[in-house]
């Protein structure tokens, strides 16, 4: 018995493609995650709709925003 594994043209472009929006993804998956970890947050604070404290400066979402206000008073 035996199996052959074919790769058409048209697979090989779609692997290609594939690889190539995977990488571009990475690359800005790691510019924001490296982004967020150095912020301080230390600028101004946002709020959503579900009261998440979000940072203006970077994007990160610092959860609950009663629990982050908490944290930050002295």
């Amino acid at each position: 018995m035996n199996s052959f594994f074919v790769l058409t043209l048209s697979d090989i472009i779609g692997l290609a493609f594939f690889s190539l929006i995977a990488i571009v993804w990475g690359i800005f998956a790691i510019k924001t995650s490296w982004k967020q970890w150095r912020c301080k947050h230390t600028g101004s604070i946002g709020k959503t709709q579900s009261c998440d404290a979000v940072c203006h400066q970077c994007g990160k979402n610092l959860g609950f925003i009663g629990a982050w206000k908490a944290r930050r008073q002295p």
